[in-house]
């Protein structure tokens, strides 16, 4: 299996909340301009005043993987890790114990999803999406690492980018 070529950084301090990550990946994943269908989910801490973009960050453990009753579950050749809709049952194991509760719920379907990079693209659309504010870029593989990102998720100023 390949090791992940690039990795997703995100800078809350950069992201205006326009949700424009979220359209993109609905749009690319499913051809329409749905919200609820996104891989992308943005959440508002208002108690710190910023927008975060969460996406599966495809953890080297990924305990998604090893919760799910039906091997619906699987890292993929660029190392994230998705859901193959075809034996993915619903039961949200995976949400409950992903560490940041990434994995996204099908409004029409129940299964799960989670971000792919775009496999296949030469960017995410997410990252296209957001080139103006760029709270989402892309960065070589071990540009972020592990230490470097649990730091900026403690802390609200000087979030570390690849850039």
């Amino acid at each position: 299996m390949n090791v992940r070529r690039e990795q997703l950084s995100i800078d809350p301090e950069k992201c205006t909340g326009c949700r424009r990550c979220m359209i993109a990946c609905a749009m690319k994943h499913h051809g329409r301009i749905d919200p609820g269908l996104s891989r992308v989910n943005v959440i508002r801490l208002e108690s710190q005043d910023l927008n975060v973009p969460v996406i599966c960050m495809a953890c080297d453990t990924a305990p998604c993987i090893k919760v799910c009753p039906m091997n619906a579950r699987i890292r993929q050749a660029n190392g994230t890790v998705t859901t193959n809709p075809d034996v993915c049952i619903g039961c949200r194991a995976c949400v409950y114990i992903c560490p940041a509760g990434t994995p996204r719920i099908d409004p029409y379907t129940g299964r799960t999803m989670t971000c792919d990079m775009c496999e296949g693209e030469t960017e995410p659309w997410c990252v296209a999406a957001c080139r103006q504010e760029k709270a989402l870029t892309l960065c070589p593989t071990g540009a972020v690492s592990h230490r470097a990102a649990r730091q900026a998720a403690g802390r609200t100023k000087k979030f570390h980018t690849c850039n």
